[in-house]
């Protein structure tokens, strides 16, 4: 505990560096963020069960650009209830700055030496009950994935940072019967809206779905939560690609690189190039590979 509160408090010293190093030394001329709604919790159970449909971007330049960035570095609380704390906001943008990169380097190498420690300390409580008390019993309303996040700082020139909407598919294949192993213990947490009657039924329903198909191996393919990344083009022409959670930050740049804006989000049906699959379960995205 003591050293979460330490980690949390080198967190804090240096994220406060930060911005007021960003507000001295921003270029309003230069600056673009991206601003994307926050999630209500009215709003969050029909995102997780039939996804985004769409999600509308603005661009914000100028000086509200920069304290939109300087906002986001110690955006980790979620204290109105109204808001959802099961999907983050992201804070994609760029802010090229007008100093040196030795004078934001020790700020920057501070800031996310001491994310890394709290992430570390966080994660060697294995117990759900003792990891909740430790960590959001003593920091109320925290979001642990927010204060994660590392700070991207680039420096000198660039050819182009290229925003976009990315989702990876997270793929688990195992066999039938381990499946219906894993079903079968699925009655030991009875979901809110289910009593154990009901939860029962359902899982027995599934079971049956599992034991009618004639697939040996079935395969969850649970997408990745939408987020906006970025690609980034040197002046080699080569590229590399990097969440784009926080603003990125620009130093001793001769000029400003090109940004390709983040467009509005719109959901498309998805794509597999591995062959066709058809949905056994929803509610574990569990697929069969037809033949």
């Amino acid at each position: 505990m003591i050293l979460l509160r330490y980690y949390m408090m080198r967190i804090e010293e240096h994220a406060e560096a930060l911005i007021q190093l960003i507000h001295q030394h921003g270029i309003p001329q230069q600056a673009i963020m991206f601003a994307i709604p926050r999630i209500t919790k009215a709003e969050e159970q029909l995102i997780i069960d039939d996804d985004y449909e769409v999600i509308e971007v603005s661009t914000v330049v100028g000086q509200q650009a920069i304290n939109m960035a300087a906002q986001a570095f110690k955006d980790m609380y979620v204290y109105d209830n109204d808001l959802s704390r099961r999907f983050v906001q992201k804070y994609p943008g760029l802010i090229p700055l007008s100093c040196e990169q030795a004078t934001i380097e020790p700020v920057i190498t501070g800031l996310n030496e001491a994310k890394a420690a709290f992430k570390a300390e966080v994660q060697k409580y294995e117990d759900a009950e003792q990891k909740f008390f430790e960590v959001h019993d003593r920091f109320h309303y925290l979001i642990t994935t927010m204060a994660y996040r590392k700070v991207y700082t680039f420096c000198g020139n660039y050819k182009a940072f290229y925003f976009n909407w990315s989702r990876r598919p997270r793929v688990e294949t195992d066999t039938r019967d381990n499946w219906l192993e894993r079903i079968e213990r699925a009655k030991a947490t009875i979901p809110a809206k289910h009593n154990q009657y009901s939860w029962y039924a359902a899982l027995e329903q599934e079971k049956n779905l599992v034991n009618e198909s004639r697939a040996e191996k079935l395969s969850i393919r649970r997408p990745i939560k939408l987020r906006p990344e970025c690609s980034v083009r040197d002046e080699e022409g080569k590229m590399l690609g990097h969440s784009a959670g926080l603003p990125f930050l620009l130093t001793e740049a001769e000029h400003r690189p090109r940004v390709s804006e983040l467009k509005n989000y719109t959901r498309t049906p998805v794509k597999t190039r591995s062959g066709k699959w058809q949905l056994l379960l929803p509610r574990i995205h569990l697929y069969e590979k037809l033949p």
